[in-house]
């Protein structure tokens, strides 16, 4: 079975910041518990004060990708709407794990060039 993160490094180039940030996001909340895609979407426009406006439509298609990859699975429909409730694996844990390290590293790296950046072009007198 293809790993999710391998699917996301075909992805396009313009596309692939978006696509990790968003597995990412979803990976992140699905740690605080059991949620629907409804759910989720909500707590993303809820924690980002509107400026992501996540809809079922479009967290669903990413939790069957982390469904397919064996990160989350899916509790049976419940309820009036048929609600499924997506749960976090100890594989999808390990998944986030690696995938914050990695961004970890690329998030440091940038640090160092900023700090280098910010050192070579000082003003002469010491001033900021």
């Amino acid at each position: 079975m293809t790993h999710v993160w391998a699917m996301i490094e075909q992805a396009p180039v313009e596309r692939h910041g978006l696509q990790v940030y968003s597995l990412f996001v979803l990976y992140f909340l699905l740690t605080e518990g059991p949620m629907s895609g409804y759910e989720l979407a909500q707590l993303i426009k809820e924690r980002s004060h509107g400026h992501f406006k996540a809809t079922a439509g479009n967290v669903y298609p990413r939790l069957h990708e982390l469904k397919e990859a064996g990160d989350v699975e899916a509790g049976e429909p419940t309820g009036g709407r048929d609600k499924i409730v997506y749960e976090i694996t100890d594989r999808g844990k390990q998944t986030l794990r690696r995938g914050a390290l990695e961004q970890r590293q690329h998030v440091e790296n940038l640090l160092k060039m900023i700090e280098h950046v910010a050192a070579v072009i000082a003003p002469a007198d010491g001033s900021s």
